[in-house]
């Protein structure tokens, strides 16, 4: 009796077996990229965000030189020029950024085109993903050159006072890259928004509430919980002078950081349902 010998080609095998999934990542980045980039109202919201974060800093600056000679003199001593030119940016620009981020979803439920996404790329966490790579990476630059001249204009209303500080001070250059980090990571929160409400308006109102209802309503909250409210790690991402009830800038940029993961994870689950 005589014993049949396969021979398998394992290097075939293996070949076949492992797809490339970079090709696939590649094409998920250029398409997102390319609808995010033909939009109309991106750039409008863009420029938006950018002149009303400036106007608003500039405005708040200019406030706290005519109040300077009526502070008490703790409020002199806790005043931070960092994070009060930052103003804006934190929080109108950041809301208004990150409303890029729900539209990258939402618009696309809207008209019906998700569904082609799909098509070309089945894998909906993949898309998903996508949404917010390329949205940060979007608004971090936007954001950090809106912080940038915001900080800039605000020291010149300083001086007046000489109150201004540089970018040299211990704290203050990391202050304003912490900020436009802090708002690229309110925009993937955006997205992740936009993926779990799949409504334009309901989710844009969902993140105003988080961010800036979210100061508010956290007063509610232990002092020790506080801190970990979205508006209020936004808000302690720019301070340079820390005070009490606030976390240091680092550590909030990490706790924005796992909210945008928690938003991401939400949107993943319901995304991954055959219902677009």
């Amino acid at each position: 009796m005589s014993t049949a010998t396969y021979t398998i080609d394992a290097t075939h095998l293996t070949a076949t077996a492992s797809p490339v999934r970079t090709p696939k990542i590649r094409r998920a980045l250029k398409a997102e990229w390319t609808k995010l980039r033909t939009l109309p109202s991106t750039w409008r919201t863009v420029v938006m965000a950018t002149v009303i974060s400036i106007a608003l800093g500039t405005i708040l600056c200019v406030s706290q030189v005519h109040a300077w000679s009526t502070m008490t003199a703790q409020q002199r001593q806790i005043f931070d020029p960092t994070a009060c030119s930052l103003f804006g940016i934190v929080f109108v620009g950041a809301v208004l950024l990150a409303a890029l981020g729900v539209r990258a979803v939402t618009a696309e439920y809207v008209t019906g085109m998700i569904r082609s996404t799909f098509t070309a790329t089945p894998t909906r966490r993949l898309v998903l993903a996508a949404k917010a790579v390329v949205t940060a990476a979007f608004v971090f630059p936007v954001a950090l050159l809106a912080a940038m001249v915001s900080f800039e204009v605000g020291q010149r209303v300083f001086a007046g006072k000489h109150l201004e500080v540089t970018l040299g001070h211990p704290g203050v250059l990391p202050a304003v890259v912490f900020g436009a980090l802090a708002v690229s990571l309110i925009a993937v929160i955006g997205v992740g928004l936009g993926g779990l409400i799949r409504h334009t308006a309901a989710a844009t109102t969902a993140l105003v509430l988080v961010i800036v209802g979210g100061v508010t309503l956290g007063q509610l909250l232990p002092a020790g919980l506080r801190q970990y409210v979205p508006g209020t790690a936004l808000q302690a991402a720019v301070t340079v002078n820390h005070s009490a009830g606030l976390l240091r800038p680092g550590t909030a940029v990490l706790v924005l950081g796992v909210y945008a993961a928690a938003a991401l994870a939400a949107a993943s689950i319901r995304m991954s349902h055959r219902d677009a």
